[in-house]
Formats: C-alpha cells, sequence, structure tokens
C-alpha cells in the first residue's frame, strides 16, 4: 500500500505540475477568458471527492479506461484535487515576474523556450517546489475518490487503512494505526517544509 500511494503521488506531481503550469500562464496574462477559466479551476474545492470518484467511475466504465485497467485514473482524480493549490501557489509567482526581463531575453536573441528556462524557471523554482510538495501530501492522503478508484489488489494508505479498521482483530487495528502514524509523518514533514519555503513578501492569490 505505501509504495501505491507514493507511485500515485509521484504521478500526480507531474499531472498537476504540469496542469498548473499551463493553467497559471493562461491566468497570469489577465485575457478575458480568466474570468470563466478563474473558477472554473476552483471547482475542485467545492466538490466532494467521493463525487469526482463516482463521476470517473460513470464516464471512464468501459475499457481501456476503466479504473480495472486504467491505473492512470487515480493520479488523475488526484491531481484535480491538488490542481486549485498548485495554481494558487504557482500564479502570485508568475505575476511577480518583471515584463522588462522578458524582454530584454527577447531583444539579446533568447528564443521563448530559452527565456522561459533561464528567466520564468530560476524565479518560480522555489514556488514549483512548494507545489509539489502540495500535490504529493493530497495525493497521499485522498480517500473520498480512490476509495472509488482503486483495484482490491493496489490499494493506497488511506484506502488500505478504512480496510484493516473495518475487519475485527487486534493485528488488524495494529496495522492501521501503523499505516496512520507513517501517513501523518509523511504529511507533517510536508506541511514543514511548505512552511520553510514560503516566498517572504509574496502575497497569496486566493
Amino acid at each position: 500500500a505505501a509504495r501505491n500511494s507514493l507511485v500515485y503521488a509521484g504521478t500526480t506531481v507531474l499531472f498537476s505540475l504540469t496542469l498548473g503550469f499551463l493553467a497559471s500562464s493562461a491566468l497570469a496574462r489577465r485575457a478575458r477568458i480568466n474570468r470563466v477559466l478563474d473558477p472554473l479551476l476552483m471547482l475542485p474545492l467545492g466538490t466532494s471527492a467521493v463525487t469526482l470518484g463516482l463521476g470517473f467511475i460513470v464516464v471512464f466504465n468501459r475499457p481501456p479506461f476503466d479504473p480495472g485497467s486504467f491505473p492512470l485514473l487515480i493520479p488523475l482524480a488526484h491531481s484535480l484535487v491538488a490542481l486549485p493549490f498548485v495554481v494558487r501557489t504557482l500564479l502570485p509567482a508568475l505575476r511577480s515576474i518583471p515584463i522588462s526581463l522578458r524582454q530584454a531575453a527577447g531583444v539579446l536573441g533568447a528564443s521563448p523556450l530559452r527565456t522561459w528556462w533561464e528567466v520564468d524557471l530560476p524565479i518560480i523554482a522555489r514556488a514549483a517546489l512548494v507545489s509539489a510538495v502540495f500535490a504529493f501530501t493530497i495525493s497521499l492522503g485522498e480517500f473520498g475518490a480512490t476509495s472509488f478508484l482503486a483495484r482490491p489488489e493496489y490499494p493506497t494508505l488511506p484506502v488500505a487503512i478504512y480496510r484493516f479498521i473495518g475487519q475485527p482483530g487486534a493485528l488488524n487495528y495494529g496495522q492501521a494505526l501503523a499505516m496512520s502514524t507513517l501517513l501523518m509523518l509523511v504529511c507533517g514533514l510536508g506541511i514543514l517544509l511548505i512552511e520553510r519555503m514560503r516566498l517572504p513578501g509574496l502575497r497569496e492569490d486566493w
């Protein structure tokens, strides 16, 4: 269960950061579409994870994209849950980049890709790392959607804890407590890292 959770969490970080970069870059331009895009990206905050999991079951109910044959459904669901936190962490950092730096890079002959790599990325690297920790810890502790999507032979830590608690016996309770302790330690470490890496003086864009 621990290995499954780590694999899902790592995949969630990749998915959520990719989607978060794209969404934050679009929001940072302050285009008219932001009036629709911004509330749309915040929808997972107001939607129950159980509802999200049920929606995945309804939409992806046939091979090859059903939960039994498409293991990426769980990281995708976790990414949707983590996306608002990733966007709200990256967006202030992207908006803090002076346009003059990009213009100077362009005048000096840098391509858009090189400008992003040498100008944007060093500035937002800390925010990206905080976003990655957010996504990782959210994925580790997510239970609502995962309970619908996880295959019996590949449970995550929260699902395994729920199953052990539902079975009588001191051994099952002991295993559930051990997994709960491990989960709390990892999530607590993630929160500590987020607090230590907070950008001083940077406004949170919530």
